[in-house]
């Protein structure tokens, strides 16, 4: 979701300053790009299917043939081939792209002998900026931010109007949205359900939605079970773009307590539709849920601490009304595509492209 809006902003730009972008996607294939993510009259992205080596070679052909005057290195690990790129075409300028997890641990020292090439590194994230500075050897002052924002097409599809109709009313809902993997424990889910027998005590009607696959949902699935409070889960695995955001506007609050978290989309698309998010004290999580404002903070292994936030929002419309006020305010303020294609418009800056020039991504 974020590259294909890294995509567009650089494709609106190169229209509007008059620079020419050549996309090439490693893991997609071309049929699979969404055209609502190309503008008119800008070169569609290429495709390679997961066929890494191929994409590979593409890639440096590009390089040779093209010589860019900036390549965007959509993946920290891509910066294993920054030397190679660099003597292929010494005078590109090369940028590289971090989210999360892949530098929440020490890099490879091919990875790190790339980095100290690249002149900027863009990331999602103060958190995860300060882990790669940590595990990457890259000196904070090269890491800018361009955070992540709300998906364009998703907001002109979804986002309520004031003429829509007030969704039925039924059962105070908590809703996680999030991948079940087993690699990706972090995200909470399993506080949540431990949570959930405390706070049915004072909510008995209480129902939680849980979005999402993988091969943990086993195992979470025999958790609820084992607590005593399955009857009140709904595991309703992948839902189709209509059904998730139903199930946003149905929901009385969003929660994921998350331990570690390079930025959070969910909790924008939450907020798109006026709920607050209970997220964890980690992270990348308090650059998104300002706590005390738009939802509330929590450490990831306190189950009572998270127990009676959940307890005291959902039994307090007054406390809950002004915070799902603030979300969207927080969001339309500040994690717009309109916002994230202004700051990469500002990353340019006095070294940007001109007529004539290229960039690659």
């Amino acid at each position: 979701m974020y590259n294909r809006q890294i995509v567009l902003a650089f494709l609106e730009l190169g229209q509007e300053l008059g620079f020419s972008v050549t996309t090439l996607i490693r893991n997609d294939r071309s049929a699979d790009v969404d055209d609502r993510y190309i503008p008119r009259g800008a070169a569609s992205p290429i495709g390679f299917g997961r066929r890494g080596f191929i994409f590979g070679a593409a890639a440096l052909r590009s390089v040779i043939r093209e010589k860019p005057d900036l390549i965007v290195l959509g993946h920290v690990h891509f910066a294993r081939i920054a030397r190679l790129i660099k003597a292929l075409s010494p005078s590109s300028r090369l940028w590289c792209l971090v989210y999360g997890i892949e530098v929440w641990h020490p890099l490879r020292a091919s990875v790190r002998k790339g980095l100290a090439l690249v002149e900027k590194v863009l990331s999602i994230s103060d958190y995860s900026r300060r882990e790669l500075a940590k595990n990457g050897g890259v000196a904070l002052d090269r890491i800018g931010l361009l955070p992540c924002a709300l998906d364009p097409v998703w907001q002109a599809q979804y986002s309520p109007r004031p003429d829509d109709a007030p969704s039925r009313p039924g059962p105070p809902t908590l809703l996680t949205v999030a991948r079940l993997a087993a690699s990706e424990r972090y995200k909470g889910v399993d506080s949540v359900l431990r949570a959930l027998r405390e706070v049915l005590k004072a909510v008995p009607s209480l129902r939680y939605d849980i979005v999402g696959d993988g091969d943990d949902r086993p195992r979470l699935e025999a958790l609820a079970r084992e607590l005593g409070v399955s009857q009140h889960v709904r595991f309703r695995g992948r839902l189709f773009p209509d059904e998730l955001a139903a199930a946003y506007r149905d929901c009385t609050l969003f929660v994921m307590p998350s331990s570690h978290e390079g930025f959070g989309i969910v909790f924008l698309e939450a907020a798109l539709f006026r709920k607050a998010s209970i997220g964890g004290k980690h992270g990348g999580t308090p650059e998104v849920v300002e706590d005390g404002v738009t939802g509330c903070l929590v450490e990831r292994e306190d189950v009572l601490g998270l127990s009676r936030v959940l307890g005291r929002l959902l039994s307090s419309d007054d406390e809950r009304a002004p915070m799902e006020s603030a979300a969207r305010r927080r969001l339309l303020e500040r994690f717009t595509y309109v916002s994230l294609r202004d700051s990469m418009k500002a990353q340019l800056g006095d070294r940007g492209l001109q007529v004539g020039e290229r960039a690659a991504a």
